[in-house]
């Protein structure tokens, strides 16, 4: 006998069936890899764009598929509802995914998942150009894979490395005297900055300075000649940072602060209020209105 609770989940799950008959996105539980080792969801678009790239997401950090907050899962059906497939994908030692990779590296592994996760895709839906979008260290699977394998077509950073410069140094010391009108604070920033310059000249002599704790951005100049690579190949790129950053990245034009020479390449956008995960549903309503828009843009 159906209850009041159970009758209604029944007519929900019933509406849900109905919606996707009449041309919604078609979610699929899919494996990937030699032996199957790789589990994602497929988003399927009820009418595909031909030419439209699929869309991967990659795990953020060792988060499950879904994504920070389920950003995957709606990012993926609303770029499906717009013609783009979309892959949410665990990588081997993430979810339901299993290591298989004898890869030396986390990074290697991460790479070598996402490119037998491409050729999956493209067995199971035909297309062959895609974008990688990745939160934090699915930003660095995705520059890494971008580098090694030109079907990539683009890739969309969100909080990629940043890198401090005298301006965004003094915004940051303005903005917390500001905020908070004491000199300790201030006092903490210098110590901060002291300790990175002092870190930079050990660096520069040739001296391994003490592993810093969490993620570790790449010397500038590696960074620089990533992008520039990834961008001479045709790679379209869209960085986006949240602000959570600090003096490492706290105004609109802070990229091209630091990489002058990569103004007009590639895109940018900052959202200051925004947190790394982007756990507002106003921010994260910003987020996929802005990867959608320059997906359609580049990709149309």
């Amino acid at each position: 006998m159906l209850t009041p609770r159970n009758a209604n989940q029944f007519t929900i799950a019933c509406r849900m069936t109905a919606t996707r008959e009449q041309g919604q996105p078609r979610d699929e539980a899919v494996a990937f890899g030699s032996e199957g080792q790789l589990v994602g969801i497929v988003s399927h678009p009820a009418h595909p764009v031909p030419g439209r790239p699929a869309v991967l997401l990659l795990n953020a950090g060792v988060l499950h598929r879904v994504g920070p907050h389920r950003l995957h899962v709606v990012l993926a059906r609303h770029l499906a509802a717009r013609g783009n497939p979309g892959l949410r994908l665990d990588l081997g030692g993430i979810g339901d995914s299993v290591v298989s990779s004898d890869a030396a590296t986390f990074r290697e592994s991460a790479v070598a998942d996402t490119r037998a996760a491409m050729s999956g895709m493209t067995a199971a839906t035909g297309v062959e150009r895609f974008v990688l979008f990745g939160v934090c260290a699915g930003a660095d699977n995705s520059i890494a894979t971008a580098l090694v394998d030109d079907r990539v077509a683009g890739i969309v950073l969100v909080d990629p490395h940043t890198y401090a410069t005298r301006r965004s140094q003094l915004r940051d010391l303005r903005d917390r005297v500001a905020k908070r009108g004491g000199p300790v604070d201030a006092a903490r920033w210098i110590v901060r900055v002291a300790v990175r310059r002092a870190r930079a000249a050990l660096a520069r002599r040739g001296v391994e300075p003490p592993p810093a704790e969490g993620r570790e951005a790449p010397p500038i100049a590696t960074f620089r000649a990533q992008l520039t690579q990834i961008l001479d190949r045709g790679t379209r790129v869209l960085a986006i940072y949240s602000g959570i950053h600090g003096a490492g990245h706290n105004d609109a034009d802070q990229l091209f602060e630091v990489f002058p020479e990569l103004r007009g390449r590639m895109d940018h956008v900052y959202f200051p209020d925004a947190n790394h995960t982007f756990t507002e549903l106003a921010a994260q309503a910003q987020l996929i209105d802005t990867v959608t828009g320059w997906l359609d843009r580049q990709f149309a």
